[in-house]
């Protein structure tokens, strides 16, 4: 009987647990293709070869990937070049989740989401379901292990201590609190939220045409949340300047210094900014290379 269960069972079965289910392959996957940059960034430092990967600017440890086979961008795929490459698997990411029945047709497609309200762990889960179907859970463990050793001299070091998230373009600041997008910038600094946290799984609503009563009504309503976070006198300002990304001008600090509220706060004058890494915050995400970059950043301005 064990003899015939060697001859019936696949010598290296992969089997890859995501948040839409379980991917299982006859033998590992060799030929990957990701619109997820932070599952790239995780499967590279995990170095496991990745044959496609969207349009982007790819740098630092990424930079190798500037010459990969380019199979659409992070909203649409290119179906012919995707089917030309035959991959045996596929990474869908947040900005190509309407994409995936159609990427099914062309090979099993997996999807990982992060929870704004509880990152670390879904981080902690995603990447460890990541490593353990690629049978690379120790270097994995290692990798989240450093970041968690950040956290916590993050947290010891911002104990008591509040802050503010503020998403610039151009001229406009919008503040996020946790639960948002960029909520998790909290838990990862260990610093209170001056503004209360949001219900992730609350309906988004639909982006107002530019000068209806609607974009006036949200703009107005925006102000008056950055008015509540310059009263509140936060101890840090963090800050995505959303036009820096891919190397473009940073503007956010001039607007920051023009704006009548936020350029007179404690936080401002007293230089407690911390401008994020917008490609690192904005594009990648929750990869184990990128997210050791930024609890290291945040923690050699903070600490």
């Amino acid at each position: 009987m064990c003899a015939a269960l060697s001859v019936t069972l696949p010598a290296a079965a992969f089997e890859l647990t995501h948040n839409e289910g379980t991917v299982k392959l006859p033998s590992a996957a060799s030929k990957i293709v990701t619109f997820d940059l932070s599952v790239l960034d995780s499967l590279n430092t995990l170095d496991v070869a990745v044959a496609g990967v969207p349009k982007s600017t790819y740098e630092g440890s990424l930079a190798k990937f500037n010459d990969a086979t380019v199979v659409g961008t992070l909203f649409e795929p290119d179906y012919p070049v995707l089917e030309k490459l035959n991959p045996d698997l596929i990474f869908a990411g947040g900005r190509s989740q309407k994409a995936i029945p159609k990427l099914q047709e062309i090979a099993p497609t997996a999807s990982f989401n992060s929870d704004p309200s509880a990152f670390l762990d879904s981080f902690r889960r995603n990447n460890l379901a990541l490593a353990q179907a690629f049978q690379k859970k120790d270097q994995a463990q290692k990798a989240v292990d450093a970041i968690d050793k950040d956290v916590e001299a993050l947290q010891n070091a911002n104990k008591g201590k509040t802050a503010a998230f503020l998403f610039v373009v151009r001229d406009n600041v919008i503040a996020h609190a946790p639960g948002d997008r960029f909520g998790y910038a909290y838990e990862l600094a260990g610093l209170q939220s001056v503004l209360p946290a949001k219900d992730p799984k609350a309906p988004v609503a639909p982006r107002p045409e530019p000068g209806s009563p609607e974009a006036k009504a949200a703009a107005a309503d925006r102000a008056q949340t950055i008015a509540s976070v310059s009263k509140a006198e936060p101890d840090w300002l963090i800050v995505l300047d959303r036009g820096a990304i891919n190397g473009a001008e940073k503007t956010a600090a001039n607007t920051l210094a023009k704006h009548p509220q936020l350029s007179q706060t404690k936080a401002f004058k007293e230089g407690r900014v911390f401008y994020t890494d917008p490609n690192g915050w904005y594009v990648i995400g929750g990869g184990l290379t990128n997210l050791k970059k930024i609890t290291e950043s945040m923690l050699a301005a903070m600490k």
